[in-house]
């Protein structure tokens, strides 16, 4: 399925469930989405399963919207300090929509826990009490933190009831060479082979040679990612620069918002530090995981050289926590972090020209998969080693993938009957809901000159 047709599907009212490889553009759809409902006054809530994802997308964390926290508290606790927060309350009962990103780490027991809260606080006995419900992501990444007996969320009593419109995104956009794709596609069709396994292996040291390229080490522990970083920071010897962040605002609040910004308290400096951005800034040149090297101090403030040859004077920036349009918590640093080594599962979500990764000491499902496909092409891959573990996905996604894989589309009759639904008709449909012509552009692949030849024509019917 292409981008323009899960957002007529979503755009249809029903319930949606947003799959497909990474980089099929999930992020991108659901940002056009959000878009055209906003444009016709539906209360959206964007949310997401983790901190991370909640501040790339540009939510709030479902944990936090719905009051379910994080603490584990019994059904009747939450219910009971909801109904203490009038606030909480009256944005549960306004949505319209509730979006859920990477759903693949919200476990069974939450998804039905957040189900009963809804219908509850709506005082609506349907699933969720009545939202459209649209939730994306893809099982083969990393599955939700528990133990071995934490279910998957499409285990659940409640994602029967809501009985998902399955959106299946078939295009590529981040991986542009045709062998890192096929590994890719082998890991999530089970059709992973020798073959497969020798292309990984080309691209394992000594075989290749990093040479003076500056690459981030992509490590399955916290504690090597942080020890690694600070040993290279000693080893220049240039002054170093401290920079503290700056929180405020309610306790609570500024504990989630610590959760979800990549922006370190305390981030130390010198010229020739690695580093990475962690905020989306394209019009300054940067989005989340671009990478370059401090060159420079000018006004107390570090001069980052990206990869790309960008020379950015880097300031700080603001992180806030948002509800109900109100401003509870707020963190001022500069989008910067020591980028030698990142944990392969912060770096979800990131798209990186080059990376080192170790897989030797991975521990759970998809963590392989997960760092493979951060990468945009095979020659930024370098490879320092694998276990038996680290490229092993779950059965039980397996077999759940194939079920979408044969469920159809979530299209109208006369759509599924026919081969393909052209780009012309796509494009028409996002014209009348009010796409812009550069948006459907994107969408598409149609030229402008055809989108207006369209436009006119829709004008003339």
């Amino acid at each position: 399925m292409t981008q323009a047709q899960a957002l007529l599907v979503m755009r249809g009212g029903k319930n949606v469930f947003l799959t497909g490889p990474p980089g099929s553009g999930k992020s991108y759809v659901i940002e056009q989405f959000v878009s055209l409902s906003s444009k016709e006054s539906k209360k959206v809530a964007l949310t997401a399963t983790t901190g991370i994802a909640a501040n790339l997308l540009g939510g709030v964390t479902i944990h936090s919207w719905s009051g379910m926290g994080l603490t584990g508290l019994q059904q009747s606790a939450i219910l009971a300090r909801l109904i203490d927060n009038p606030s909480a309350v009256s944005r549960i009962r306004t949505a319209n929509i509730l979006i859920i990103d990477e759903i693949s780490m919200f476990s069974a027991d939450q998804l039905d826990r957040l189900n009963l809260i809804l219908k509850t606080v709506r005082v609506d006995p349907r699933t969720f009490g009545g939202l459209q419900v649209i939730v994306s992501g893809d099982f083969f990444q990393l599955p939700p933190v528990g133990d071995d007996t934490t279910q998957y969320a499409f285990s659940s009593k409640s994602w029967r009831e809501l009985n998902f419109e399955v959106c299946y995104l078939s295009e590529q956009y981040r991986q542009t060479d045709d062998r890192l794709y096929e590994v890719l596609r082998a890991l999530r069709d089970r059709s992973f082979s020798k073959n497969h396994l020798g292309y990984l292996l080309e691209r394992q040291l000594p075989h290749v040679n990093v040479g003076n390229k500056e690459v981030t080490m992509l490590l399955t522990h916290n504690s090597d990612v942080n020890r690694l970083n600070m040993l290279r920071l000693d080893q220049i010897k240039e002054p170093q620069h401290l920079y503290t962040g700056c929180f405020s605002g309610a306790p609570e609040a500024v504990d989630g918002l610590t959760k979800s910004v990549l922006a370190p308290l305390d981030l130390r400096l010198k010229v020739g530090a690695r580093v990475m951005f962690v905020a989306n800034e394209p019009s300054r040149g940067f989005v989340n995981g671009t990478q370059g090297k401090v060159i420079n101090f000018k006004s107390g403030l570090p001069v980052v050289l990206t990869d790309d040859g960008l020379s950015i004077k880097v300031e700080a920036r603001s992180w806030t926590f948002i509800q109900d349009n109100q401003v509870l918590a707020k963190f001022e640093q500069l989008p910067l972090k020591l980028a030698w080594a990142i944990t392969i599962h912060k770096c979800q979500g990131m798209s990186l020209d080059n990376a080192l990764i170790d897989l030797r000491r991975s521990f759970t499902y998809g963590m392989g998969y997960v760092a493979l496909s951060r990468l945009k092409s095979y020659e930024g891959l370098y490879l320092l080693g694998i276990n038996t573990r680290s490229l092993l996905l779950d059965p039980v996604v397996y077999k759940f993938d194939a079920t979408l894989r044969r469920a159809p589309a979530g299209l109208t009759l006369h759509q599924k009957n026919s081969s393909i639904i052209s780009r012309e008709n796509d494009a028409k449909a996002l014209l009348r809901a009010g796409l812009s012509k550069r948006l459907i552009n994107l969408t598409t692949a149609l030229s402008l000159r055809q989108i207006e030849t369209l436009k006119k024509q829709l004008l003339n019917e």
